[in-house]
């Protein structure tokens, strides 16, 4: 059985634009719910869900914290809360995950903790009252590759790991993905002969970050290059293999989930063409793929409820959420 425990008093640990009070909006609240191991220490969740009864199981969402995959100060805390109580009084139950950091371990760490999350809402189904064939993931910039590649990947068992519940598995319905896209050869892997054979014969287009053109690939300066080596554990350029698997783009003549990717338009950190060449490639394949383009904003949560309304809209059509 699952231990569930409310917060005592106020969260901790939430800043400002992310706090809600989950009471006043009829939400049953629940931190910290351990979900499984992320190597020899338990991995937790935040869940949220709806005080109204319902008459069949609920679909979920799963929020993804961004942070570079590193930021020990973004946690599963950083989300758009104003958003998943909407979602809450959509129908959705809604889960926000931690995943161990590339400064802990490095990939394919930090997915096999978010497939992991997925088993067990599907191992808890019943307890928690949710549809396990009604699960959507949303995450953001790092959140957001995780978010596609749990959706991408749920035929590679080498990004399962050992967390928990390897009975279930770990496909999911819906994604979506805020301003990461889908490739991460970038990193170091991007002239490595058979990155570049792969993606010819997908017929897909890779994408390098700003800078990295002069480079024709390489490290643009050792600041980069130390990045790199921490997302893999070594040089990027020796980890082919593993940056392929871990780059959801890979995956598209695969059956996939319906994807809703958003990008700005002046985002300087990550190119909007990292999520267009990801949209370009789900699109060749024939999968249920939409992607708007976020004028005038960049890196980080977009402003206008809009675009939340949008995020909410494409769960509640793919997962079937009643008002």
């Amino acid at each position: 059985m699952l231990g569930l425990r409310r917060p005592a008093g106020e969260e901790a640990g939430v800043m400002e634009s992310c706090r809600m009070d989950w009471k006043r909006e009829g939400i049953d609240f629940y931190e910290d719910v351990a979900y499984g191991m992320g190597g020899d220490h338990p991995m937790y969740l935040d869940l949220m869900v709806p005080q109204k009864k319902a008459v069949e199981p609920r679909p979920v969402i799963i929020w993804v914290h961004g942070g570079g995959w590193s930021i020990p100060e973004l946690t599963k805390k950083y989300r758009p809360s104003k958003a998943l109580a909407q979602a809450c009084h959509m129908g959705f139950v809604c889960v926000s995950v931690e995943y161990r950091l590339v400064t802990e371990k490095p990939f394919p760490a930090p997915i096999e903790d978010c497939k992991c999350a997925v088993r067990f809402l599907k191992a808890h189904a019943r307890e928690l009252g949710i549809a396990p064939d009604g699960i959507g993931i949303w995450g953001e910039s790092a959140g957001g590759q995780l978010a596609a590649l749990v959706g991408a990947s749920y035929a590679n068992s080498g990004l399962e790991g050992k967390g928990g519940w390897q009975e279930y598995d770990s496909r999911v319905k819906a994604v979506c993905d805020w301003y990461c896209g889908g490739d991460m050869t970038h990193m170091g892997a991007y002239l490595c002969p058979e990155v570049q054979k792969r993606a010819e014969e997908l017929g897909i287009t890779l994408t390098l970050m700003p800078g990295q053109e002069e480079t024709g690939g390489e490290p643009k300066d050792k600041v980069q290059e130390g990045i790199f080596m921490q997302m893999f554990g070594k040089p990027g350029k020796e980890a082919p293999q593993l940056s392929m698997d871990v780059s959801p783009i890979f995956y598209v003549d695969q059956e996939q989930p319906a994807y809703l990717l958003m990008h700005g338009d002046s985002d300087q950190a990550v190119t909007p063409q990292f999520s267009y060449h990801y949209y370009e490639a789900l699109q060749k394949y024939g999968h249920d793929a939409t992607f708007v383009v976020v004028p005038g904003q960049g890196h980080g949560f977009f402003k206008g409820q809009g675009y939340y309304d949008i995020v909410l809209d494409f769960f509640k059509r793919k997962l079937s959420a009643e008002r």
